[in-house]
């Protein structure tokens, strides 16, 4: 009976959260800013991979729906809870884990369905942290399929930071923001993964700041 009860709870929490993003989504004003780089990398290859930290995903999620978009959730109640919203989004899910197992599976998956032409994304943080650290999962599927890593990024003027692990962000209603894309990541076969995960590290950092600057300046 329990379980059940736990299974409506959770499908009557994740249609909740799905409405209230688009509520808030649909009042924010989000201007996009050097999106022309995901067109001219399209055009060079059969797609991309977006990468950004666990904690700006709000508003990316709700403004890139609808594009053929794969994205990894957990096996946690909280990736559930995600993979609900994200499928009445237009997103393709892949369930994945932060167990050896569990990545594999999620890995092997994300370059199938990549190499069927989607688009696929990556909080590269996650989904438990130690927060504004790259994990090397979208690198090696980056090097293994050869496509470009695009960092983006999101902010509000007006915001909520929550005091968890990923600082997560959420937009107040009728705000201005921003989604910033930044400079691509390109991985070759002899690249160190260390040294390219430093570089993506920096540039979503980057980003991230410019972000927050603009809105702020709003």
């Amino acid at each position: 009976m329990n379980f059940f009860l736990n299974k409506l709870s959770d499908k009557t929490l994740s249609f909740t959260a799905y409405l209230l993003m688009k509520l808030i989504g649909h009042t924010c004003k989000i201007k996009f800013v050097n999106e022309d780089i995901v067109k001219k990398e399209k055009e060079k290859s059969k797609g991309v991979i977006y990468a950004f930290w666990h904690g700006r995903q709000f508003l990316l999620i709700f403004s890139h729906r609808f594009r053929d978009i794969c994205i990894m959730t957990s096996f946690s109640r909280d990736g559930e809870l995600q993979t609900n919203i994200i499928k009445k989004l237009g997103y393709k899910p892949v369930r994945g884990s932060h167990n050896k197992r569990g990545a594999i599976e999620g890995t092997l998956d994300m370059i199938k369905l990549a190499k069927e032409g989607n688009n696929i994304a990556f909080a590269v943080d996650g989904p438990k942290g130690p927060v504004f650290k790259v994990k090397d999962g979208v690198l090696f599927i980056a090097r293994k399929i050869n496509r470009p890593i695009i960092p983006i990024t999101s902010s509000a003027k007006n915001r909520k930071i929550f005091n968890n692990w990923d600082k997560y962000l959420f937009p107040v209603p009728f705000s201005k923001c921003v989604v910033v894309h930044g400079n691509t990541i390109t991985i070759n076969e002899n690249d160190s993964l260390e040294e390219k995960a430093l570089e993506l590290e920096n540039e979503l950092n980057r980003i991230t700041e410019e972000a927050d600057r603009l809105v702020d300046a709003m």
